[in-house]
């Protein structure tokens, strides 16, 4: 129940992203589950998001899958928006030749 929660949340996610930032080639998640205690189960999740120039990595941990991939959301988008503004804004920019 949990992890179909969980992959409803990051397919909402990736789609997005994937409308906000069109550079996005690839999303791809890994979820890692580590009983110290019988009774609780830490969920650690690392996130990479594959771009033409680079490879952006998120990792987040909790106890709850659905909570874990509803924190990340925010913190991808504002770094993603970030890189974006930076390559855009020097894009925009036109190299002008010297007369000396």
């Amino acid at each position: 129940m949990e992890a179909g929660e969980a992959k409803m949340k990051f397919e909402k996610l990736s789609a997005e992203l994937c409308k906000v930032y069109p550079f996005i080639e690839e999303i791809r998640a890994v979820v890692k589950s580590k009983k110290p205690a019988k009774t609780h189960a830490r969920y650690e999740v690392s996130v990479e998001v594959y771009t033409p120039k680079d490879r952006h990595s998120f990792t987040e941990t909790g106890y709850n899958l659905a909570s874990v991939f509803d924190s990340m959301g925010p913190k991808m988008k504002r770094l993603l928006s970030s890189k974006q503004s930076r390559v855009t804004s020097s894009r925009g920019a036109t190299r002008r030749k010297r007369s000396d």
